[in-house]
């Protein structure tokens, strides 16, 4: 009995010793807007129905995605807020789909990920599809109505980035991408640069625009340094992620996650490969700090205006709670402690993770051919 009740806590001790390793702080800049976000995604979700019964509600909230957007906008109450929130517990809703055997199916991934991708499209046809579908024609219409042109092509764009990531990691479940070297260990970076995608950071860092009421021109936002800004902010949360989250993947035996990738090739102690990782994210969050403290000078030496420099200002604060923020949550959440671990064990999958009739994707996708998915995803 004791050995059984030890173990959560067990759990949880490794899980704040592997985070002490990090260089930068776990954020506690919570929005004071956090609580009321919190009921408002449970209520929406709830709305198109995400869950199924209140057993299933009181597991996602146990989860406390509220946090994590509260973390990511410690300055946005209300509407915005909310907003935020309704995002990240979209997202993560959608991620539960794929624990199981859809994650496996390429076909039926692609198909849904195309299902997806339509509601983006100005055209797109409105009826009913199910609540996942559903909630996020709505999440979509909300997060775009009213905003400039340059900033909505840039956040689908950055949308189909995050979509087709899952239809590529499905491939590499299967073994089904062409070209050589299939069966040579995978690299750290040829994981990141999937995971970069896959990890939904860019669509998060867009928010900050309208929230603050403004809009970073193009080429601003995808020049030097903002766009390997951006990317060492990816790669601190997914680095980030891939150790907290490192339990329970290899619970349920997911090959995507960069301490796994670094154990395979390097060998040794599996500490050693969770330090190493440690040890990039803090490079790469060294890097950042470095940068953005010389970014005025870059700025002003560019001839910016007085906006652009307060702009840029609070788009690197925004990148800054982003990679803080997702640590601060990552040891607070159920996710990753022991109930998180059990929770995606043994076959088992969330409550909300059905809601894809993902049985009937598999079967139609049998044997069919593949919906086109290159459509609309180069750069804009």
């Amino acid at each position: 009995m004791h050995a059984h009740a030890s173990r959560p806590q067990a759990r949880q001790t490794t899980l704040l010793r592997r985070a002490a390793l990090f260089d930068f702080p776990a954020s506690t800049d919570l929005s004071p807007g956090t609580e009321a976000a919190r009921h408002h995604t449970i209520q929406w979700l709830s709305r198109f129905g995400v869950f199924e019964d209140h057993e299933s509600v009181a597991e996602y909230d146990a989860l406390r995605f509220d946090v994590l957007a509260g973390l990511f906008y410690p300055r946005e109450t209300g509407a915005d807020l909310n907003l935020g929130s309704d995002l990240v517990g979209w997202y993560f809703v959608f991620d539960d789909q794929f624990d199981g055997e859809l994650g496996s199916r390429p076909e039926a991934v692609a198909r849904l990920v195309a299902d997806v991708i339509r509601i983006t499209e100005e055209d797109a046809a409105q009826g009913g599809e199910g609540p996942l579908l559903e909630s996020f024609r709505d999440l979509w219409r909300r997060i775009n109505s009213g905003r400039p042109q340059v900033w909505r092509d840039r956040f689908r764009h950055h949308w189909l980035e995050y979509l087709h990531s899952y239809h590529h990691e499905a491939l590499e479940r299967t073994g089904a991408l062409p070209g050589p070297g299939r069966d040579a260990p995978r690299s750290v970076e040829a994981v990141l640069a999937l995971r970069r995608h896959s990890i939904g950071v860019q669509p998060c860092l867009d928010l900050n625009e309208p929230f603050g009421g403004y809009t970073l021109p193009p080429a601003l936002h995808g020049g030097f340094p903002m766009a390997r800004m951006r990317e060492a902010t990816d790669d601190v949360v997914v680095f980030t992620n891939d150790i907290a989250s490192l339990d329970k993947e290899l619970a349920v035996g997911d090959v995507h996650n960069s301490v796994i990738v670094q154990w395979e090739r390097a060998g040794g102690e599996l500490e050693d490969a969770v330090r190493h990782i440690a040890d990039l994210a803090n490079a790469r969050y060294r890097w950042f700090e470095e940068t953005a403290a010389r970014l005025p000078a870059l700025l002003t030496e560019a001839g910016a205006d007085p906006g652009t420099h307060h702009a840029v200002g609070r788009y690197v604060d925004g990148m800054r709670h982003v990679m803080t923020g997702n640590l601060g949550w990552s040891v607070r959440t159920a996710r990753y402690d022991e109930r998180g671990t059990e929770a995606v064990s043994g076959g088992r999958q969330r409550p909300w993770a059905q809601l894809t009739g993902a049985e009937e994707l598999v079967r139609a996708g049998r044997g069919a051919p593949l919906p086109p998915l290159g459509s609309g995803s180069g750069s804009r």
